[in-house]
């Protein structure tokens, strides 16, 4: 997020492109796993979390207090500014 390149799996940036598209925006595991994954994924809802958690190693100063890509409890993730 400070103008470095990074390298991304597809999944990691399917997500990060569908976050920056909805920047601002809180978007539900839901909605997350059905444009990232499809709807028809049966998968382990877990996935998301570790996706989000590898994302955030990669664009956070402090992936454990992320300013970018925030958790909003009870609904989903938002990635503010």
């Amino acid at each position: 997020m400070n103008g470095d390149t990074i390298t991304l799996p597809l999944k990691e940036f399917d997500l990060l492109e569908y976050l920056m598209r909805n920047s601002g925006r809180v978007l539900t595991r839901g909605q997350l796993i059905d444009r990232v994954w499809g709807a028809d994924y049966v998968g382990d809802t877990k996935t998301l979390d570790v996706h989000v958690k590898r994302l955030r190693s990669k664009i956070e100063a402090d992936p454990a207090n992320p300013v970018h890509l925030v958790t909003v409890r009870g609904l989903g993730y938002k990635l503010e500014g």
